[in-house]
């Protein structure tokens, strides 16, 4: 992916990502019905993965880490890519560099090793079971 639809895409779905936990928490405080997105879960009725990693972020957002834990422990990681890669895209664009695309490109050359693609498979699937445990 070249540098330039990179930084379009990063850009793009932090709006995007940031649009939708805005309209969900306006949903949720309103108590208007939420829409379930999910196709994974309308299908099998079982959440997937990333199934409440919306209401984590809001939770993180409240200072309720421990709800956040508890919802999905995803929104870590999402809120903080939400805050600080389109930062670091539009900092890299600002200053002519391309740091954020170099590390794209270290992530994406380590995930293509077969042993740490596997083991964050292994244990996305180990946190999901866990997960959806309790949930049944």
């Amino acid at each position: 992916m070249s540098r330039k639809n990179l930084y379009i895409l990063v850009l793009g779905v932090a709006f995007a990502a940031c649009s939708w936990v805005i309209v969900n928490h306006f949903l949720i405080k309103s108590n208007l019905p939420r829409w379930n997105v999910c196709w994974f879960r309308q299908i099998t009725g079982i959440p997937c993965p990333s199934c409440g990693t919306t209401h984590s972020v809001l939770s993180i957002m409240k200072g309720n880490f421990r709800q956040a834990l508890d919802e999905n422990i995803l929104g870590f990681p999402a809120v903080v890519m939400i805050l600080t890669f389109p930062l670091w895209v539009l900092t890299d664009i600002l200053f002519k560099k391309e740091s954020f695309y170099k590390f794209y490109k270290w992530v994406e050359s380590l995930l293509q090793k077969k042993w740490v693609a596997w083991t964050s498979l292994i244990l996305l699937l180990t946190y999901w079971i866990w997960h959806i445990s309790g949930n049944l």
